[in-house]
This record gives structure tokens, C-alpha cells and sequence, in this order.
């Protein structure tokens, strides 16, 4: 994380080097013999100003990515992933209803026997009842009752009466003749039809049924659909074993009917009128009713591979305030939609899940787009309004407690609404879904951060020393720092090589157990001190140092719940290097 440079030490060492020469070398010496040139700086202590580092900003150590983002307005850090959810278009599939034909009229007579002298007229009332009966086929199994059918064509619903006998009459009139049809016929006129429809009934009065000769008469009415009922309980209910319904209905026709002839009336003489109600078959193409349809969803894998370098590490642990899992959805459907989600992390190369947390029956609002905002403490960004709701799902963190590779999504909708609704046949319903993570990096007291680094290419700089005899340095930082975590350097974490990657033993690390203290805001400035010592029995052996490998672990103290910003910051003012003892150089 921060990097020494040791060639301004070196120089400083050859600088005191030089001196201590010029200062034991006078003429009473004779340079041609052999003199130990052995000579020692610093006395018992030396103590060497290494300088300072710049001001070092978060934004400088930690690198963004298409994972880790910063906030443009707070600059705080977040691990976002965002991205959709496929999910199959549904649709309920249209059915056809056949041709509906009514039975059970059987012929009336309406003038037979008895006399009549000159002009004559004969009024008969009449009562008749008829019926249908038809099933229909094909029910979608998204259909549990049906209470409203629509037709994208109107069907043609034609009404007859035929007569039939031995007379010879001028006409058959219609006096108040009603033709009630079934309550769940949507009827209406048309330009073909004759009489008044009132409601579902068809009124004849003074309309001419026939003009002799048996002339038979018709008119027609228009059908748009059916309506069996405008709330649960009381429409068809599906035969799922056959994936259908029954229609059933009465026609009954009522009031009377006058006929007029001339001459007599005879025993052998007689009319007979008959009424016939046929519908034709219609395609449906709306329904109203209990309708259930199946939703299928694709399972979704949240890739989280590219997490940045300080949370890579097995040792990472952490304890996040308020992660957030939000899914957006688009529900185009007259209902609302309840789903339960299972989401499982997973590290790459393992066979157990990481964790596994499971949340049920969230509603999704009917017919418009609906944000479900998981998170830990069932609050976020966006407050409860409509269309946005807030859940609590308080061991969400187990998700990345250990930072997973991916999350999988598994997403179960359903419909279960008892009550009517309304949807287009064969019209396919999307119901577009996207998610959105937002791992805010604030964090609670069980976090845990290691973070990998290493000071790289020190040979050059160490191998300046191969003539300086000392077995022990240390390290003194004094330290400023924003950045709302402990830091700290453990002994334990620090591994010393040589310029073939091999580590050299011989070298021991000691710390004093200090850390870099948090600021508790992350604004306020904390100053911090703290030293690593480096030992080693063996001569020349730092002149082998090539790289210095270690890891920085952080934990948040007592800046419970303080977000990292990118404009938090550490600066290193004094940094000391100390030589208990002071040195020798051998210049032998």
C-alpha cells in the first residue's frame, strides 16, 4: 500500500560514509600498510530522517472497475452489479365456442277449429320455453372460473319463427311478444334487427311475423361475448380434467300473436308457429375471471469475479451496515404477482454455497413497475411510496461475508389473486425484470479486510549496502490518516525474498503492535505512529533484499457505519530510519 523508496536512505548512508572517512584519514598514517578500515557511524543510536509521502487518496489506492464504483454526488465506495433478469413472456391461449342451437320449441297452434263469419282475426297468447346446451373445449389451464368472455367479431344471433298448417290467413301480427334470452348473452342491435331490445330481451309489437302463404320470419341481434358473472363464485368453473366449460341456457317466449284471415274456420284447419334461436360460434379473445398463468424465470448468476484487489483475499470478511438487492419489474398484467427469490453465493472451485438466503412472497404491483428493495435493515436510498417497497432481510450480508465470484438468483413467480381480472388471449404478457446490488463499503464490527501488496525491486537499493555491517533496522512512520479503518501491519504478514522469489529466513520482522488509528468520521485528521523491526544475525545478508511482501489487515474500530470515500486520505509526514548501535562499514 505504501511505498519506501530506499535509494534516498542509501544516499544518506554513503553521504555519512564519506564523512567518516575525511574525518579519521591525517598524515600519521601510512596508507601502504595494512590499517582496519573498519569505521562506525551513529554511536548508539543512529537515527536517519527518511523524508515523507505524499498525500495518499483512497481514489489512488483502490482502483474502480465495472464493480467498484464511487458515488458522483457523496464520492462514497460501492460494490454495484446491475444488470437483467430474463424472464418468459406469458399468455393465456384463446379457445373457441361453438355454435349454440336451441331445442325443446315445439310447435304451438295458434288458430285451429271453430268458426268464423266474414273478415276474421284470432289472438292466441302464447308461453313457450326452450333451451341450449354446449361444452366447450380447450381452456387454457391458466383459467380456473370464467366470468366474462369478449369476442374480437361479434356473433350473429338469429331469432325465427316458422309457421306451419292448413290455413289461409292475410298475416300473423305480434302483440307484445317478448323473446327473453340467457342473462349472460352481451347482446345488442344491429341495422338487421326488427322490434326493441330491451336488455336481453327482444320485443315484438305490432310486427308482422308472417304475411300467409306460412312466410316465416326472422331478425337478428349482434352477441359480443358472454357474461357469466362479475366476481368469483359466480362464473363457469374449468373442468381442469377436460380443460373445459358448460353453457347452458333457457329462451323463453311469452305475449301473444294475432292472426287475420277471411272466411271460415273449420275443424281441418289450423296454424302452427315455432320459434328457433341460433348463435353462431364465436373465437374468444378476452377473458374476465380467476385466471392464474404460469410465469417461468430464468435463473440469473450475478458475477462478482472482479472484485478489486483488497477485498480478494480467503481472510476477507465483512460485515456490511445496509447492502441492498433491488429488482425492478414491469408487471403488465391486471394482477399483482407474488414471487419468492432464493439467492446463493458461490466462490469459484467450491462445491458447498457460501451462503443461501431466501425471501418470500414479495408482491408485485398490478399493471406498472415495481421497485423491491431488499436490504438489511429494510430502508434504503428510496422510501416506501408507492410502487416501492422496502425488505428486511436481516442475514442478507451472509451473501459476502466472504466475498462470493457469483450470486445465483432464483426467482419464483406466481399468481394467486382469487379474484377476476382481465387479460388478452394469445397476447404475450413480458414482464421485464433487472436487478441492482449496491454494497455500500460501510461497515460493522466484523469486518475484516486483508489487503495484498509488496514493495517490489529493492536489490538495487539494498546491494548499496553490502559494505555496511549492522543486524538490525527498524522502520518509524508516523502516519495522518481520514480513512475511517485500523490498519495494521502483523509481523506474521510479512515476508521477505530475494531476487529469485525465495524467501530468506534469516531475516526476522517484529512490529510494536501499534496501528494506524481511524478517524471516526472520516473527515477528522488522526495521527498515528508506529514501527517494524528487521533483524538478522548474518552479515550483508539485506544487501540479498529484493522484495518486501506483506498484508495491511483493516477493521473499522470504533467508525462504525462510516462509508470509504475516494477523497479519504493517509499521509506518512516522518518517516525515520533507526540503526540501534549505530553501523560499522567495513572498507577493508
Amino acid at each position: 500500500m505504501f511505498r519506501l523508496n530506499v535509494r534516498p536512505l542509501a544516499g544518506v548512508l554513503v553521504l555519512l560514509l564519506l564523512v567518516g572517512i575525511v574525518s579519521c584519514v591525517d598524515n600519521r598514517y601510512d596508507l601502504d600498510r595494512d590499517i582496519d578500515m573498519t569505521i562506525s557511524v551513529g554511536g548508539d543510536y543512529l537515527s536517519i530522517p527518511g523524508g515523507s509521502t505524499d498525500t495518499t487518496y483512497l481514489s489512488k489506492i483502490i482502483t474502480e472497475g465495472d464493480l467498484l464504483v464511487t458515488d458522483a454526488a457523496t464520492h462514497e465506495y460501492q460494490l454495484a452489479r446491475r444488470g437483467l433478469v430474463n424472464v418468459e413472456p406469458t399468455s393465456v391461449g384463446t379457445f373457441d365456442i361453438g355454435e349454440i342451437s336451441s331445442s325443446g320449441f315445439h310447435p304451438v297452434v295458434i288458430v285451429g277449429g271453430g268458426s268464423a263469419v266474414g273478415r276474421g282475426s284470432v289472438e292466441k297468447e302464447v308461453d313457450m320455453q326452450g333451451s341450449f346446451s354446449q361444452t366447450v373445449f380447450g381452456i387454457d389451464e391458466a383459467l380456473m372460473e370464467v366470468g366474462d368472455v369478449g369476442a374480437g367479431v361479434p356473433a350473429k344471433l338469429s331469432i325465427a319463427f316458422a309457421f306451419s298448417g292448413s290455413l289461409n290467413y292475410q298475416s300473423v301480427i305480434a302483440r307484445n311478444l317478448h323473446v327473453e334470452l340467457p342473462y349472460f348473452f352481451v347482446v345488442r342491435a344491429c341495422d338487421e334487427t326488427k322490434g326493441e331490445l330491451r336488455g336481453n330481451t327482444l320485443v315484438l309489437d305490432g310486427v308482422v311475423l308472417s304475411s300467409g302463404s306460412n312466410d316465416s320470419f326472422a331478425t337478428v341481434l349482434e352477441v359480443d361475448g358472454y357474461k357469466f358473472g362479475d366476481a368469483a363464485g359466480n362464473g363457469k368453473k374449468v373442468d381442469k380434467a377436460n380443460s373445459s366449460i358448460e353453457i347452458d341456457g333457457e329462451v323463453n317466449v311469452s305475449g301473444s300473436v294475432i292472426t287475420v284471415f277471411d272466411g271460415n274456420l273449420d275443424a281441418n284447419t289450423s296454424l302452427s308457429f315455432a320459434p328457433s334461436v341460433v348463435l353462431d360460434a364465436m373465437t374468444v379473445n378476452k377473458v374476465t375471471g380467476i385466471i392464474q398463468p404460469t410465469i417461468e424465470v430464468e435463473p440469473t448468476n450475478i458475477g462478482l469475479d472482479d472484485i478489486p484487489d483488497f477485498l480478494k483475499d480467503d481472510a476477507t470478511r465483512l460485515e456490511v451496515t445496509n447492502p441492498v438487492v433491488a429488482f425492478g419489474t414491469e408487471n403488465k398484467l391486471d394482477t399483482p404477482v407474488e414471487f419468492d427469490v432464493t439467492l446463493v453465493s458461490h466462490r469459484n472451485g467450491e462445491t458447498a454455497p457460501l451462503a443461501t438466503v431466501t425471501v418470500d412472497d414479495i408482491e408485485i404491483d398490478a399493471g406498472c413497475i415495481t421497485a423491491i428493495i431488499l436490504s438489511r435493515l429494510g430502508k434504503s436510498g428510496y422510501a416506501d411510496a408507492e410502487h416501492v417497497k422496502n425488505v428486511k432481510v436481516e442475514d442478507i450480508n451472509n451473501l459476502w461475508e466472504r466475498i462470493p465470484d457469483y450470486i445465483t438468483v432464483d426467482i419464483s413467480p406466481s399468481v394467486t389473486n382469487p379474484n377476476y381480472y382481465t387479460v388478452e388471449l394469445d397476447r404475450e404478457y413480458d414482464m421485464l425484470a433487472g436487478y441492482d446490488v449496491v454494497i455500500p463499503l460501510s461497515f460493522e464490527s466484523g469486518l475484516n479486510i486483508v489487503y495484498n501488496d509488496s514493495i517490489c525491486d529493492l536489490n538495487a537499493d539494498f546491494s548499496d549496502l553490502d559494505q555496511v555491517d549492522f543486524d538490525q533496522v527498524g522502520l518509524q512512520f508516523t502516519a495522518v490518516s481520514t480513512i475511517p479503518l485500523q490498519l495494521e501491519l502483523k509481523p506474521e504478514n510479512v515476508v521477505v525474498k530475494d531476487i529469485y522469489g525465495q524467501q530468506i529466513e534469516s531475516i526476522k520482522v517484529t512490529a510494536d503492535g501499534r496501528k494506524i488509528a481511524e478517524s471516526t468520521d472520516g473527515t477528522t485528521p488522526v495521527e498515528s505512529r508506529f514501527a517494524v523491526v528487521f533483524t538478522s544475525a548474518e552479515a550483508g545478508v539485506l544487501s540479498r533484499v529484493d522484495r518486501i511482501c506483506f498484508k495491511v489487515t483493516a477493521v473499522p474500530g470504533q467508525a462504525l457505519n462510516v462509508p470509504l470515500r475516494d477523497n479519504q486520505w493517509i499521509r506518512m509526514p516522518k518517516i525515520n530510519l533507526n540503526v540501534p548501535g549505530g553501523v560499522k562499514v567495513d572498507l577493508n
